[in-house]
């Protein structure tokens, strides 16, 4: 059997597709203003108006929707806290 001949190094190695650069840590702060923004969007979203197919998936979009505003003031009220860490 010949040698290959160029060595094997993580440059001509092939790429693994299931790997993924780590972020960066974000502070919390970063975070809780991420998950408010998004969660405000959602909320926007809900109250645009939502079709499901049946009746039955009216009760889970419901669910989500009081739990959405739930949610917004909580991390509001969070976002509030002084020294928050």
């Amino acid at each position: 059997m010949a040698e290959d001949p160029i060595p094997r190094t993580l440059i001509n190695e092939p790429v693994v597709d299931n790997v993924i650069a780590l972020p960066k840590p974000r502070s919390l702060h970063a975070v809780l203003c991420e998950a408010l923004t998004n969660s405000r969007a959602l909320l926007t979203r809900l109250e645009t108006g939502v079709t499901v197919p049946r009746d039955q998936q009216r009760e889970v979009v419901r669910l989500l929707y009081v739990a959405t505003r739930h949610q917004v003031k909580a991390l509001a009220a969070v976002l509030e806290l002084e020294g928050l860490e």
